[in-house]
C-alpha cells in the first residue's frame, strides 16, 4: 500500500502541502512526491504488491505519467513483498511511459524484490537501485 514522505525522512507522514522545495500531491490512495522540478515524480509504495492490486497500483502509476516527467521513480522503501504478478504494476508504467521517453527507475529495491525483477527480466529494461538513486543527493 503507498503512502507519502518527504525526501528527508521516509517515514513521516504528510498529507498534501509543500515540503521544502517539494510538493505532495495526492491520488487517490497512492501519492506521488514531485521533486524540484516537475521532470522528477517520485512514487513511494509500501506493503504486498501482488496481482490483487497491480492493476490499481499500475493505473495510478500511468496517471502520474500524463505530466510527462522526464523521469518516474518508483521508490519500494516500504514494500514488504512483491510477487511476479505484481510486477505487471511496473509493466503498465514502463509502457506508458516509453512512448514519451519517460525513464523509468526503481530504487529502494530489497533482495527479495531484485531477485523477483531479476527472474522476470525487468532489470534488463528498468535501472534498479539498492538505495537512493541517481538523482538524489
Amino acid at each position: 500500500m503507498p503512502d507519502s514522505s518527504s525526501a528527508h525522512d521516509p517515514h513521516e507522514q504528510h498529507g498534501f502541502r509543500g515540503v521544502g522545495s517539494r510538493i505532495l500531491h495526492p491520488f487517490h490512495r497512492h501519492t506521488a512526491v514531485v521533486a524540484p522540478h516537475p521532470d522528477h515524480v517520485v512514487v513511494r509504495l509500501s506493503g504486498e504488491i501482488t496481482s490483487k492490486n497491480a492493476d490499481q497500483i499500475g493505473e495510478e502509476l500511468c496517471e502520474v505519467l500524463l505530466s510527462r516527467p522526464l523521469v518516474l521513480e518508483i521508490d519500494l522503501t516500504g514494500v514488504t513483498y512483491l510477487s511476479g504478478g505484481g510486477c505487471t504494476a511496473l509493466f503498465m508504467a514502463l509502457l506508458a511511459a516509453r512512448p514519451h521517453g519517460t525513464r523509468v527507475i526503481v530504487t529502494h529495491a530489497g533482495s527479495r524484490t531484485r531477485a523477483t525483477l531479476t527472474q522476470l527480466g525487468l532489470t534488463r529494461v528498468l535501472d534498479i537501485y539498492e538505495e537512493a538513486g541517481p538523482y538524489h543527493s
